[in-house]
């Protein structure tokens, strides 16, 4: 017998049936009902029976797949999704149209969902072929591959919206517009059919790499708590819980985080970063950003009438029956309140053994013996605005990619286009002009430079989502590991003052956020390399020397936060004179790990490479600077004797 899970509303208690059983049911269509993608069987359903949830429960089948697509922003960009979803499934694996089933959902998004007859998927193989087919889809929510995971029956009403969830052909999805699709979907339309045939996909589609024995409870892209952070409390913090126990939950997450020195603010991001979590994983509605700010941070834990402290399973009955049904250790072990040399004596031998494993090389030779960017470390790349801090930047991503280190860049000024253009002018050495025309009238060259980048920057995620906080940045590193299976090891941020706080005031929220940064990195033993504007009138132009951190833009505790400040500028930048813009300098202005430095190297300025001078280009180079600065006096003097006129 195979049973579905059942809720009558999300909040509500799920219920195992059959589809025999839910068929019979009725449903009131103004009510939201919810099924279960996985099936459970007999075995599963007397567990589900004494446990009284399915969580935990993983080993489930389906029989169909699913493609969750969602843009509260902007749900016609999930439309657009749909369309290249469908165009992949007919040009890819010959998939009759007919039987791509497309469903409204009623608020933000679209289902689409496909049969595979007698053929048994588990969550793994799920997520294996659907992220495949939808890979680079940016509304795709790969969450949907959960085993928990429960979606909205078709022609149930919408709780929030009052739109019905209804089908729709793909052929109206790709014709229609976002408000004629909600003018369909005030009632509850059933005049589309689709084809019951199942689908074929290949085999190698749901193809699993052996794994390792994963532990009794898994913590979404987690491998270790941070400092000072309980398993459990951690498990709550990726949204380990279920939809009756938020406020719980959130009491005890709050608590843990005003307890280890977290501000109110950090508090409720780290709440809110946790409700995301738990919703993406069971499909449900966030839990309120105002009841979250107003019940749990400022009436609660951050009023004047909390005492301190933190949540015990031995003082608090919810948090030991949750540690419990999720099988953690709740023993404590008393901790001494200061570390004995001898353990630090070990620390720092594991340290220095593992030292060189934990620096991320540039790839430029010169600069890597001068600079080492190690993990759990922030660091800052100081420039101009047009210095090439962002060229610079895929520079270093692209080494830490053809070596196999996983890398996330996070593009918060440049747009997509822009920063693609970049990859293709490295690729091609075309001009911008030139770049965009290759992919307007040369399908077949593009397609394989396309394909080039693809490959020397497979190791990299690209993020331009904007206004990100701290708090979704660490979102953006945890799912980037659920979706590859690798845990990013560098993340490059452009640029700091893109990033959102909680304060009106610039300077006050750089100087939270670089904390912020500079805990991220050591948590998720990350090498974060931040972009860094100057200050208004730090140099006179782009072609000057950048030989202090004094000029950072924004809060001295940025470089108070940062274990190492390089800062770059190009000597032969100059409109008039475009033909010496071809070297490029870097200085270390702070080093943590050694000395202070200054090198010059050769620049690309259409493809952005950097490499080492050679003698003869090192000799030119001198030439040119003593050429500039004849060159710079010439014109004070000239503008001395105008003055004078």
């Amino acid at each position: 017998m195979e049973y579905y899970n059942f809720k009558e509303g999300l909040n509500s208690k799920g219920r195992l049936v059959t589809l025999e059983q839910l068929e019979k049911l009725e449903k009131d269509p103004n009510k939201d009902y919810y099924i279960s993608i996985y099936k459970y069987n007999e075995q599963q359903r007397k567990k589900v029976e004494e446990k009284g949830s399915v969580s935990g429960i993983r080993d489930v089948t389906t029989d169909i797949l699913v493609w969750d697509f969602d843009s509260a922003n902007n749900p016609d960009d999930a439309r657009k999704d749909v369309i290249t979803l469908a165009h992949r499934l007919v040009e890819w694996y010959n998939i009759d149209v007919d039987t791509i089933q497309c469903y409204y959902s009623g608020s933000k998004g679209f289902h689409v969902v496909l049969y595979l007859g007698q053929q048994q998927v588990t969550p793994d193989q799920f997520k294996k072929a659907t992220t495949f087919i939808a890979e680079g889809l940016k509304t795709f929510d790969v969450v949907v591959s959960d085993p928990a995971r429960v979606i909205r029956l078709e022609y149930t009403k919408h709780p929030k919206t009052g739109l019905y969830k209804i089908p729709l052909h793909i052929s109206e999805v790709d014709e229609m517009t976002i408000d004629e699709i909600k003018e369909l979907a005030k009632e509850a339309r059933e005049d589309v059919e689709f084809s019951a045939a199942p689908v074929r996909l290949p085999q190698d589609l749901f193809k699993l790499e052996e794994k390792k024995k994963k532990e009794t409870v898994e913590i979404e892209a987690a491998s270790k708590p941070p400092k000072g952070w309980k398993e459990y409390k951690w498990a709550i913090a990726q949204g380990q819980f279920e939809s009756g126990e938020r406020h719980q939950a959130l009491m005890v997450l709050a608590a843990t985080c005003r307890a280890l020195g977290y501000d109110k603010e950090q508090t409720y991001y780290m709440c809110k970063t946790a409700l995301k979590k738990q919703a993406r994983r069971t499909g449900q509605d966030e839990f309120p950003k105002e009841e979250l700010w107003n019940n749990i941070i400022e009436e609660s834990v951050f009023s004047d009438r909390w005492e301190g402290g933190q949540y015990s399973p031995k003082t608090n009955a919810w948090l030991k029956t949750y540690c419990e049904r999720m099988g953690f250790d709740t023993e404590e072990k008393e901790e001494a309140p200061c570390v004995d040399l001898d353990t630090l004596t070990e620390q720092f031998s594991d340290y220095a053994t593992n030292f060189e494993q934990n620096i991320i090389k540039t790839g430029i030779t010169e600069l890597d013996e001068n600079v080492m960017f190690s993990t759990s470390t922030l660091n800052g790349l100081l420039g101009q605005p047009g210095s090439g801090k962002t060229t610079m930047a895929l520079n270093f991503l692209l080494n830490t990619s053809l070596n196999g280190i996983p890398s996330v860049f996070l593009s918060l000024d440049m747009g997509a286009p822009i920063v693609y253009a970049k990859l293709v002018q490295r690729a091609t050495g075309y001009s911008f002009k030139k770049a965009l025309e290759l992919f307007r009238v040369d399908p077949v060259k593009a397609k394989n430079i396309a394909n080039e980048i693809k490959n020397t920057y497979r190791n990299v995620g690209f993020n331009f989502k904007s206004g990100l906080t701290v708090a979704d940045i660490k979102d953006v590193i945890n799912r980037q590991t659920e979706s590859t299976g690798l845990r990013p090891r560098l993340l490059v941020i452009d640029y700091l003052e893109c990033l959102a706080g909680p304060y009106s005031d610039a300077t006050a929220n750089a100087a939270l956020i670089a904390n912020q940064l500079k805990d991220l990195a050591n948590e998720e033993e990350l090498s974060i390399l931040l972009l860094l504007q100057t200050q208004k009138h730090s140099t006179p132009d782009i072609s000057d020397p950048l030989l202090s951190m004094k000029q950072i833009k924004g809060s001295s505790v940025i470089e108070q936060a940062c274990s190492t400040v390089l800062t770059l500028w190009r000597e032969g930048y100059n409109p008039r004179f475009v033909e010496d813009d071809k070297y490029i300098s870097f200085a270390v202005v702070k080093n943590r790990f050694g000395s202070l430095w200054q090198g010059d190297f050769s620049w690309d300025p259409i493809r952005g490479n950097i490499r080492s001078l050679t003698e003869e280009e090192r000799e030119e180079f001198e030439h040119f600077k003593e050429r500039k600065k004849q060159q710079r006096a010439n014109e004070a003097r000239e503008m001395e004797e105008w003055g004078g006129r």
